[in-house]
């Protein structure tokens, strides 16, 4: 442990652990639920319907399945954000800059597909989202390879989104 943490009194070092602990649980739980009401406010009963009508890959998930997709990417980057705010990461850090950066376009894409009702822009945004999570996984590769091996989890996803999403825009493409 660090050498600030550890001291002469034990009790004052588990109380400051704990404190350490719990401010970082609910940063990272702040994080999650402002990416959370992004997406539910995007996510309109209208657009969930238009979603529903819409011609899907052969392969394609049904809404429900895509809500459990959510619920793992919320475990992982809520993992990820809880590491980094528990060795002390602030919010001006490089890998929270960027995580925050994935958490609210991955939000926006909820807008994009529901209020703005595009497949295409959706399949055309996760370009540059993928470069973001790129830089994240590689800032995270030196700091903590645990949180950089989950983001990649999410990274190897990302070539079944794209190719999803491609094949449902040029199904859909009149209608879009």
């Amino acid at each position: 442990m660090h050498r600030s943490i550890v001291g002469s009194n034990p009790t004052a070092t588990k109380t400051k652990i704990r404190s350490m602990i719990w401010t970082a649980l609910f940063k990272a739980t702040g994080l999650c639920l402002i990416s959370i009401v992004i997406e539910a406010i995007s996510a309109t009963k209208e657009g969930k319907q238009w979603f529903e009508s819409l011609k899907r890959p052969k392969y394609s998930f049904s809404l429900q399945v895509w809500f459990i997709v959510g619920a793992v990417y919320y475990i992982i980057f809520g993992i990820i954000a809880y590491r980094q705010f528990a060795m002390g990461m602030s919010f001006f850090s490089t890998s929270i800059i960027l995580l925050t950066l994935v958490m609210l376009i991955n939000g926006f894409s909820n807008f994009i597909v529901f209020k703005y009702r595009s497949i295409k822009w959706f399949y055309l945004i996760v370009y540059p989202f993928a470069v973001i999570l790129l830089a994240l996984i590689f800032v995270l590769s030196s700091i903590d390879i645990t949180s950089a091996v989950l983001a990649s989890l999410y990274f190897f996803w990302l070539f079944f989104d794209l190719y999803y999403g491609y094949n449902m825009w040029k199904l859909n493409d009149k209608n879009i």
